[in-house]
């Protein structure tokens, strides 16, 4: 292979963060593992580690990227040894190879540093690297994926490491495995134009890493009481058919929360008769790993930004808010349809509890009411508890506005 074009250029980038770099390319070509594989197993987009070996891209490999990288690399250590430069000095040569590839040379032209060229690749996204680690085939991996599907294993949110780690732990595959194959097969049963699209990966978890699960479904069975019988008189035949509908309906107030078909007479509801009314549906059609949860989160203008106004009205920062969501196994589902972020919400979360459907009303209140006690004595607040009530008032008006 001869190069064709040649292109020669400068710049300075930081050295414990190039140096990191070279430490984590060093060791993931050395294991036949491309730049693609690393970037999925890290969680991140296609071209996060292409981009982060690029000197001309902004793209750094933070701490937790390098914990994470070290773990899925098998290193012990995930920090390079410490330079006696702050910047380096690069000359990179850039020479195109053919269409795909290009090879970059780059020199550290630091007084005093090692002259001697560094040689990197910049692969394209499907490249497959030469590996002596063990691939295993693509059939015995699908058949361990289907035997986990099965098992209820992505019922709960998983990284790509994590899935990793539970190949490498198996004694069929050893610590030793490859990713190749595991990597094509999450991505067939993602694809849904020509796989079997039985995961999700529409999360992210709380660093920004790629999740995948099972979504929870099941079918419908009208016999199984009002709920059930309701959702099919409409069309409705399935659990996530039922979510999308719950989450299309108005954010609006009913008139009687203790009807529990108040939503299909008054096509509205908020966080505590949708939720509730799932909760139900699941009940019925005898699902036991869904959960109706009571949540105490701080409202505030970033998270709930139609509130901006009422609380710079009254000088408040937040206001603690209570808030029903489902939650299955290990992760958030919010179906209120005022576009909640899940995985943001966990982290404006101040304290959960498990309720029943029937708990919506009083004890709702009541609970929230004592927390908002004990919040305006811890926190010196200038309001009394009847007036901070009022403002949520206000706060749950400005919501309700299209």
């Amino acid at each position: 292979m001869t190069s064709r074009k040649r292109k020669l250029l400068n710049t300075t980038f930081p050295a414990i963060s190039f140096d990191k770099i070279l430490l984590f390319h060093k060791a993931r070509t050395e294991k036949g593992i491309s730049a693609f594989e690393c970037s999925f197993l890290l969680g991140k987009h296609d071209f996060f580690i292409r981009d982060a070996e690029n000197p001309f891209k902004s793209t750094l490999i933070d701490p937790e990227d390098s914990v994470h990288l070290s773990k899925a690399l098998s290193l012990r250590e995930c920090n390079p040894n410490t330079s006696q430069f702050d910047l380096y000095k690069l000359e990179v040569e850039e020479l195109k190879i053919d269409r795909k590839k290009t090879k970059c040379l780059i020199i550290i032209r630091n007084d005093g540093a090692d002259l001697d060229p560094i040689e990197m690749i910049v692969e394209y996204k499907e490249e497959e690297l030469e590996t002596s680690l063990f691939l295993s085939t693509y059939e015995k991996v699908q058949s361990y994926c289907r035997e986990l599907i099965e098992n209820g294993y992505f019922d709960s949110t998983r990284t790509a490491l994590e899935i990793f780690n539970t190949f490498r732990s198996h004694d069929e595959f050893g610590a030793n495995f490859h990713p190749r194959f595991l990597i094509q097969n999450i991505r067939y049963f993602l694809n849904k134009k020509s796989g079997e699209p039985i995961l999700d990966n529409s999360r992210t978890n709380l660093f920004s890493r790629r999740l995948f699960f099972k979504p929870l479904d099941f079918k419908i069975e009208s016999t199984k009481g009002a709920i059930s019988e309701s959702f099919t008189a409409i069309g409705i035949n399935t659990f996530q058919q039922a979510n999308k509908w719950v989450s299309d309906l108005d954010y609006k107030r009913n008139h009687d929360k203790n009807n529990k078909l108040v939503l299909f007479d008054e096509l509205c509801g908020t966080c505590s008769t949708k939720h509730a009314l799932l909760k139900r549906l699941a009940e019925e059609n005898g699902n036991k790993s869904l959960k109706l949860i009571l949540g105490i989160f701080t409202m505030n203008s970033k998270n709930t930004p139609k509130i901006k106004d009422v609380l710079a009205k009254y000088d408040l920062k937040y206001i603690p808010e209570a808030h029903n969501y489902l939650r299955n196994h290990n992760h958030i589902l919010d179906f209120t349809g005022i576009g909640v972020n899940e995985t943001k919400f966990e982290l404006d979360l101040l304290e959960e509890v498990e309720i029943g459907p029937n708990q919506i009303t009083d004890y709702k209140v009541q609970y929230h009411k004592e927390f908002l006690s004990r919040w305006i004595e811890t926190n010196k607040i200038p309001y009394t508890l009847d007036k901070l009530w009022k403002i949520r008032e206000e706060c749950i008006a400005a919501l309700a506005q299209n």
